[in-house]
């Protein structure tokens, strides 16, 4: 739920600077979308690294190559939210980035199962949500 709302608030604060005449590309509410998108991914992917404690709680204990599995979504996220940025690879990398996050889903069930509270069970159902966003603003058209 927290990278929902990350995205909503980023999605305000591109609009927003949009208003001041900076950019005529953030006036598009679809690249709006866009840009919120790259900029949670690409932080959510730089704190695989600057928290891997935190993200490597989420993959299950028994796994194995958990510290990899960390690190290789978390440089995933970053380059494919870069990518987003740029019209040659938006939709590699929103096709990417839909895929990371079907495969990060069993991780998602995983802790949500072993320690269930209100933000592990919502990621359960924030996951499609994000999906969603990626193809609405990415790939649609």
């Amino acid at each position: 739920m927290a990278f929902f709302i990350g995205l909503i608030i980023m999605y305000t604060l591109v609009w927003l600077v949009s208003l001041t005449g900076i950019s005529a590309a953030l006036r598009d509410p679809v690249f709006c979308g866009v840009v919120a998108a790259a900029i949670m991914f690409v932080l959510v992917g730089i704190s695989h690294f600057v928290k891997p404690e935190k993200l490597l709680g989420m993959i299950p204990a028994n796994w194995p190559y958990r510290e990899a599995m960390n690190y290789v979504s978390g440089a995933a996220e970053i380059l494919l939210g870069i990518g987003l940025l740029f019209n040659q690879t938006r939709q590699l990398s929103a096709w990417g980035l839909i895929a990371l996050l079907v495969c990060v889903f069993p991780a998602n069930i995983s802790v949500a199962i072993s320690k269930p509270n209100a933000y592990n069970i919502s990621r359960l159902f924030f996951q499609p949500v994000y999906i969603a966003w990626v193809y609405w603003f990415c790939l649609r058209g």
